[in-house]
């Protein structure tokens, strides 16, 4: 049988309903119901209320509904589903501070290091989920377009010190990011991202972009910065890594907070262009820009990125 058919079944041994706990109430999206007369008249009210009030949601309306037959019948028994087995997005990633795959060892005495389900909410928008269950390395639909397990898509990746200043940090930041998707764009390379720097502690892409937005164009362009730990990412992926620094850190000063090394695309091109390998890593790109040499194909790339970055914050509100 499988565990989580089997725990939700003794979950509900002596309850009608048994519900995942958001904060202190009942999640509508993540449930177990046993089919009783009470829990027919819960979801029977809950459906009514929706559509007397059309702007009522429908994790209100099971609150509500809840609430009043657990009045009107004393046979109706309701649970919260163990915290310790399942847990909403708040409790796993929000207040354990969890931002990137666990390395932690599991320990059951932990309730939110070892559930055996993360409920992945508590973050606005089905591309924002996507983007947070890869970088947990959560996610393992491949597609038609095997996102993980291609062996001859070339890839690029750079590092991303922290900034040396807080002044304009963040926007040094994106500043390099989309001086690698440009790159990425000359080398028909995807661009593995780093993990990026969010006051004290290193953060991922949806603590300051809009992840929505900046998948309508580029989603099929970048990685999560976990990509080559994916079990399904081959081997010859993984090994094929090569460092080749596109400029000397210390002819870049890049506490100024602005680009002090500007290249052309035909630098760029004449710099990697011979590279065979998987993955290069084109080392620090904090005050570096590109420039195109034709201006047609640089004025539309450079007007999407523009149109690309919209800040936003972690839950993506």
């Amino acid at each position: 049988m499988n565990v989580y058919v089997y725990c939700f079944q003794r979950e509900l041994l002596d309850y009608d309903i048994a519900a995942l706990l958001d904060a202190r109430i009942y999640n509508a999206g993540f449930v177990a119901i046993k089919a009783t007369a009470a829990s027919r008249q819960v979801y029977a009210l809950s459906k009514e209320m929706t559509a007397k009030s059309p702007r009522l949601d429908d994790q209100a309306a099971l609150n509500k509904a809840i609430s009043k037959v657990k009045r009107e019948r004393s046979d109706f028994a309701v649970r919260p589903l163990k915290r310790n087995i399942f847990l909403s997005g708040l409790a796993y990633f929000d207040n354990a501070g969890r931002l990137f795959p666990r390395d932690e060892e599991c320990k059951r005495s932990d309730v939110s290091n070892c559930p055996a389900v993360v409920h992945n909410n508590w973050i606005v928008g089905k591309q924002a989920k996507i983007y947070r269950f890869r970088e947990h390395l959560m996610w393992l639909y491949d597609g038609n377009d095997r996102y993980y397990s291609s062996e001859t898509r070339k890839y690029l990746t750079y590092t991303n010190p922290k900034p040396t200043t807080p002044k304009n940090s963040t926007e040094r930041e994106l500043s390099a990011l989309r001086t690698a998707l440009a790159i990425g764009h000359l080398l028909n390379r995807v661009v593995i991202l780093p993990r990026f720097h969010c006051r004290k502690r290193d953060c991922p892409l949806n603590s300051i972009v809009h992840i929505k937005t900046f998948d309508a164009r580029f989603s099929d362009r970048y990685r999560e910065s976990s990509f080559l730990q994916h079990p399904k990412v081959p081997d010859s992926i993984k090994r094929g890594l090569v460092t080749r620094e596109l400029v000397m850190r210390e002819n870049i000063e890049s506490s100024t907070g602005t680009a002090t090394i500007k290249l052309f695309s035909n630098d760029i091109l004449q710099r990697f262009g011979d590279t065979t390998a998987a993955v290069i890593n084109v080392g620090d790109l904090l005050g570096v820009e590109v420039s195109f040499n034709e201006i047609s194909d640089g004025s539309t790339f450079v007007r999407v990125l523009r149109q690309t970055f919209r800040r936003s914050n972690y839950r993506q509100l």
